[in-house]
């Protein structure tokens, strides 16, 4: 597909299919790169605190930094002519700061919202070192998202393969546009 001035941002709690749907709707444009904020938190070698751990405070202020992050990193893939796709469980509070900091017209916010039991058999599948198992921060994740229920585009994936997904993502891009 010819690239487009806009950023995408592919939100659900984990196990949802985030990464995958990311990596899958990169590879329908000319160049795009995934900006995952996963990937940003493993930069942090000493004094790494994943949203879930504590002090909270801290956790949350990484949240806030690697959001930032993923923003400038996808500023800088916009000014190169890729179309940036940011990979993160999103809240209103990180929308605010995607809208205030990301530099372009476009922001296309797309929410995978399969059961609470789909996620759990996912997750139960990946590698041990991979897995989220936090039945708690999943519910809390939950609610986290809904911050944002009517934004963009939801849609329950989990009787889709992520061929399908992305056409329907692709098929719905205009309800995905929130600015």
């Amino acid at each position: 597909m010819e690239n487009e001035q806009g950023v995408w941002i592919i939100s659900g709690v984990p196990a949802a299919g985030k990464t995958n749907t990311s990596k899958a709707l990169a590879r329908t444009f000319y160049k795009a790169a995934v900006v995952s904020r996963d990937e940003l938190q493993t930069q942090i070698i000493s004094g790494n605190v994943w949203p879930d751990g504590t002090p909270t405070s801290e956790a949350d202020l990484q949240i806030d930094m690697n959001v930032r992050n993923q923003c400038a990193l996808a500023n800088s893939y916009l000014s190169h002519g890729f179309v940036p796709i940011c990979d993160d469980v999103v809240s209103k509070q990180q929308l605010d700061i995607y809208l205030s900091e990301l530099k372009t017209p476009a922001v296309y916010l797309v929410t995978l919202n399969p059961p609470y039991t789909v996620v759990t058999q996912r997750d139960a599948c990946r590698p041990p070192d991979d897995r989220f198992s936090n039945p708690e921060r999943w519910r809390l994740l939950y609610r986290y998202i809904e911050t944002l229920s009517g934004v963009g585009l939801w849609f329950d994936n989990s009787n889709m393969t992520v061929e399908q997904s992305i056409k329907y993502i692709l098929d719905n891009k205009d309800a995905c546009l929130i600015n």
